[in-house]
């Protein structure tokens, strides 16, 4: 019973975000400019909806080796390190352009003649070695080799490759790529390769590459659809096809263009003129067209969902419209192929996709734990004293002010004994911390589908701060958000479910490590009444679990939006008394949230017997507002002295 309400619970949870990087059973990327660092205006989309990325071009060979031995490579870096700094995996793209125009003359010759075969591995070699080794461990993936197939019939693209190798280019550039990177997932990345005829020259090379032993992993399907033109029968044909050759597949440049392209390339060119002066929805796209588009990206969702065992990432090419590769492609007009607009808002495309991910799929792929639907599972019932506890923030509460002295947010790593690897924490220091100071520190937990970011994304607690310690509303304290996912592998991908023993597992990794290195690092109080612990949803849980176990380290709890992962109020306080030095004990919850009875049924254990605590309810449901509101007024109760 237990394990079906932890798994009910994590639906709900998943839901709630409303983010792809949260609701999708595999990872969500995008491609994104190169110079991703210098946009800040685009981050807060960015990290909200996916967690990996792919620079549009500084990683090609034509940018990274524009002549023999002239390494630029400046821009990559500063692509990967961003990454990092913002929790984004890194798709490498690409190692191999397969087309002699996207592949820098000089690799092809040899002086003043063609290289020879030799000559030719050689270098492509050498180059897998510098940018595969350089970035070891920090790639996720490689789009190994990109668009070999030849067009229109035949087998493999006619290419400077083929003439001086053959088709062993191809093996070899996954061998050289695994031995320079042997954990990256290793991709062969093609356009139209689900489409009758070019399947099966794709399929005849993933043979020819299987009888050379080549560790070739997945198949990467472009996806740039047209509207009403997108093979929904051949995609899924090839999904089956793949799954049979034991390959994972990314939809590696999803978009559906509203304005065809095709007619540009048929009859020689003869139409290129004339739709070179199309610009239909220079002032918008209409209502219509964005409706059509929607349902068709709705249908393709509900087939990748149908097929998610064989799905490795779906990422989409460009962040939003205004940014889409198909404004100037192949001729200049203003497209809107995207889930997001130029103001970077949802489209009805987004609304459509999210609603796929909130019910079951047509046939859901073999696994331990069957999917669950993705709604509020619990009739919510309220009671006369679920009633807010404190009135809406003011205007302005949550914006970033120019008058206010700003603290620093940064992600620090520890040595986590529990665990056996390096793990990471994301830390706010107050504005003026400085070395000698001791502060309190509030220990801040997030949901099932989060991680380290999620506390930031959500909720901007380093605003929250800055705004309520300059107006004398909270004290400066430390706030710490760790991950809750005590495992290895600790990202929020694949099957959410299976991470839940991690999250029981946290509680050694908190007080053991976590706690540990938070004040050998940092000045701090280190003691009880200046030690709080706070979660959302799953973390509001572990906080309840982990806390009222360890009151003798915690004077302060706070409960948002708990999930069923809390123990029942008996288990968790069977003495009362207990609580009696507890400086606050915190429960609130939105009026619309499904888990909304787990928070009642502990408020109301605690009113029973005379345990002091807030009981705060709010009209929201389980959701990023009603938790930015929480913590708003949490910390303004954390009267350190």
């Amino acid at each position: 019973m237990l394990r079906l309400v932890l798994l009910l619970f994590a639906a709900v949870n998943a839901f709630a975000a409303d983010t792809l990087r949260q609701s999708t059973p595999w990872p969500s990327g995008v491609g994104i400019s190169d110079r991703i660092a210098d946009r800040p205006a685009d981050w807060p989309l960015l990290t909200a909806q996916f967690g990996m990325v792919t620079p549009e071009n500084c990683m090609k060979p034509a940018a990274t080796q524009p002549a023999p031995g002239q390494w630029r490579l400046e821009t990559p870096d500063r692509f990967v390190e961003f990454a990092r700094s913002k929790d984004l995996k890194v798709v490498g793209h690409c190692l191999v352009w397969a087309k002699d125009d996207r592949t820098p003359a000089w690799f092809y010759q040899d002086g003043d003649k063609p290289a020879s075969k030799e000559v030719l591995l050689a270098r492509m070699k050498e180059h897998i070695d510098k940018l595969a080794g350089r970035y070891r461990g920090r790639i996720a993936m490689w789009d190994v080799v990109n668009e070999a197939l030849a067009d229109g019939g035949g087998y493999l693209r006619e290419s400077g490759w083929t003439k001086a190798c053959g088709e062993e280019f191809i093996a070899k550039a996954f061998e050289y790529a695994h031995a320079a990177d042997p954990d990256a997932l290793l991709i062969y990345n093609d356009y139209n390769n689900e489409l009758d005829g070019k399947r099966e020259q794709m399929l005849k090379l993933i043979a020819a590459l299987k009888e050379r032993k080549a560790p070739i992993h997945a198949i990467g399907l472009q996806g740039h659809y047209e509207i009403d033109r997108v093979p929904f029968e051949a995609i899924e044909k090839t999904l089956v096809a793949l799954k049979g050759t034991g390959l994972k597949v990314v939809v590696s440049e999803l978009d559906i263009d509203v304005i065809p392209r095709g007619r540009w390339w048929a009859d020689n060119g003869a139409h290129k003129a004339e739709l070179a002066k199309l610009n239909p929805y220079a002032d918008g796209c209409p209502p219509d067209v964005l409706a059509r588009q929607a349902e068709q990206y709705a249908q393709l969702f509900r087939l990748f969902r149908k097929h998610s065992d064989v799905i490795a990432r779906v990422s989409f090419w460009n962040l939003h419209d205004g940014q889409s590769w198909l404004n100037d492609f192949p001729w200049k007009r203003v497209n809107h192929p995207l889930l997001f607009d130029r103001q970077c808002q949802p489209k009805p495309a987004f609304a459509a996709v999210m609603k796929e991910f909130a019910t079951e799929p047509t046939a859901a792929p073999k696994s331990k734990i069957p999917p669950q639907p993705r709604k509020s599972w619990s009739k919510i019932e309220l009671n006369a004293d679920d009633v807010p506890a404190f009135p809406a923030p003011s205007a302005g509460w949550d914006q970033r002010r120019a008058d206010v002295p700003r603290g620093k947010l940064e992600m620090v790593s520890y040595d986590s004994k529990t665990v056996g690897v390096r793990r990471k924490m994301n830390v706010y220091t107050p504005p003026g911390m400085k070395p000698g100071d001791r502060l309190p520190v509030l220990y801040l937990l997030h949901g099932i589908g989060g991680d380290e970011t999620e506390w930031a994304r959500y909720a901007n607690p380093d605003v929250l701060l800055d705004n309520l310690i300059a107006e004398g509303k909270a004290k400066p304290m430390i706030v710490v958000m760790p991950n809750g996912r005590a495992q290895k592998d600790d990202r929020p991908i694949g099957d959410m479910f299976a991470h839940i023993p991690a999250f029981l597992f946290f509680e050694r990794d908190l007080l053991d490590d976590i706690i540990p290195t938070i004040e050998t690092r940092y000045g701090v109080r280190a003691d009880r009444d200046h030690r709080a612990l706070a979660g959302l949803s799953m973390g509001g849980g572990q906080t309840m679990n982990i806390g009222f176990a360890h009151l003798d380290k915690f004077g302060w709890l706070g409960a948002f939006s708990s999930g069923p992962n809390a123990r029942k109020s008996a288990e968790l306080l069977p003495d009362p008394a207990a609580a009696k030095d507890l400086r606050l004990l915190w429960i609130s919850c939105g009026k619309r949230d499904g888990l909304i009875h787990v928070s009642q049924d502990l408020h109301a254990y605690m009113k029973v017997k005379s345990v002091p605590h807030v009981w705060h309810v709010t009209d929201h449901a389980h959701d990023a507002p009603e938790w930015k509101q929480a913590l708003y007024w949490f910390v303004q109760q954390l009267k350190f002295e």
